[in-house]
């Protein structure tokens, strides 16, 4: 009779623990990724950039061209750069723009993060016609203007529009 009591014991409360686990909110895994929003202007806008020697520009804050992004992780990293490149075509380096001088940094980037930016400045080869936004947060730090490999990445980001830089 007392193993009997006993396997009731260890059942009752295995299924009080079940119960109490069945009713916890279940929080959804952290994903990498990169949300970009709507750019403003809007898509086939011709929009002026300002020659500079051999490259063009279009300040931060100037209110000329801007691209508001939520940025996540799903894992922690030391460091992380978000970098934005405007792609006047489909190959891996066939981009005219990118957001140089307007690049966040975050030390530590934290697994589960999610952050809010918008990106205002950009730095141009010259006028082109822009059919993609391309982001990439990513670990790399040694002073590389090119899109990173996938082995730097942590989350990325692409949005299809159509712009002339002029």
């Amino acid at each position: 009779m007392p193993a009997i009591r006993v396997g009731l014991s260890v059942g009752v409360v295995a299924m009080a623990l079940l119960t109490i686990a069945c009713n916890l909110p279940f929080l959804p895994d952290p994903v990498s990724r990169i949300t970009i929003s709507t750019p403003t202007p809007p898509s086939a806008s011709m929009i002026p950039i300002t020659p500079s020697g051999i490259q063009s520009f279009i300040q931060r804050g100037s209110g000329v061209f801007f691209v508001p992004m939520t940025v996540e992780s799903d894992r922690d990293v030391d460091w992380a750069v978000l970098r934005v490149y405007l792609f006047r075509g489909n190959g891996p380096n066939d981009w005219c723009g990118h957001n140089l001088p307007d690049a966040p940094a975050w030390g530590p980037f934290e697994k589960g993060e999610k952050v809010s930016v918008t990106i205002s400045g950009w730095q141009f080869s010259g006028p082109c016609e822009v059919t993609s936004i391309r982001a990439w947060l990513h670990t790399r730090n040694n002073g590389s203007n090119l899109p990173p490999t996938e082995s730097e990445t942590i989350a990325s980001g692409t949005l299809d529009v159509r712009y002339s830089f002029r």
